[in-house]
């Protein structure tokens, strides 16, 4: 008998990073509370990847759903918005494919449900040389004293501490590898603006618009931790055009995405 968190899906991004996808896939078989599906928003990613998918399709006890769009370049957004569609939960934790979560992710994340909020969780950052390692092993199990570790101490797991312990406001270090929001909230705003292209500051527009429409911010402190695979930057090229559209949502104190969720609704 599994436990499942039946208002939960779990949204994973990835690209053409097989090892990594499956890594953060081994994470999500040992949660002590499964979520109610898991949905792989995959930016275009080639057959490898969906020879994966279908591999642990037969094995995953939870519905294991590919939300997949064409490689026309860098569409987070898009892949985001595509997958949150096809999501049966009203509630959506979202993490990167880079991210191997702690066997306590998904019941943390129900715990901090609460309507008017969305949350940020943190992440442990791997080395290069220990990412390497567990690429070969394929191990998801973390320690606190694992090698490697940087801010290990997010691995540590005291809930109560997220009552007390505020954390940053606004979108202030505010990531999308590791979130969670309400469905219904996303819609409102619709969505991720696909207006963003390439890397950069389309999740601090998302979480502004949130704010701008009243929802509220909560930080994950001492609960659903995560490690972070090592890997290089993504290309900038357009992070200061981007920059310059996230500072239009603040100041117009925008809250709809310009192009977003509700072309797939």
């Amino acid at each position: 008998m599994i436990n499942i968190a039946p208002s939960i899906s779990l949204i994973i991004t990835t690209y053409n990073n097989p090892p990594f996808l499956e890594l953060v896939l081994k994470s999500v078989l040992r949660q002590s509370v499964y979520p109610k599906e898991v949905v792989i928003a995959d930016d275009g990613s080639g057959p490898e990847t969906k020879k994966l998918i279908e591999r642990y399709q037969r094995i995953f006890p939870v519905p294991l759903i590919h939300s997949w769009i064409p490689d026309l370049g860098f569409r987070a957004s898009m892949s985001r918005n595509n997958a949150i569609v096809k999501a049966g939960g009203d509630y959506i934790v979202m993490v990167d494919g880079d991210m191997v979560l702690t066997p306590h992710f998904i019941k943390d994340h129900q715990k901090l449900m609460q309507k008017g909020f969305f949350v940020v969780g943190s992440r442990a950052p791997l080395s290069e040389k220990a990412t390497r390692h567990r690429l070969q092993t394929l191990d998801p199990v973390f320690y606190f004293w694992s090698p490697g570790l940087m801010k290990r101490q997010v691995l540590i797991r005291i809930p109560f501490l997220a009552t007390w312990l505020k954390g940053k406001s606004g979108i202030s270090r505010a990531k999308s590898c590791n979130i969670a929001f309400w469905k219904e909230d996303c819609v409102k705003i619709n969505g991720f603006d696909e207006s963003f292209e390439g890397w950069g500051y389309e999740d601090s527009d998302f979480f502004q618009r949130l704010l701008n429409i009243g929802i509220n911010r909560k930080n994950a402190k001492g609960m659903a931790g995560a490690v972070h695979l090592y890997h290089p930057e993504e290309d900038r090229v357009n992070a200061g055009r981007n920059w310059q559209m996230l500072q239009e949502t603040i100041t117009l104190k925008r809250t709809r995405a310009r192009k977003g969720i509700d072309q797939y609704i």
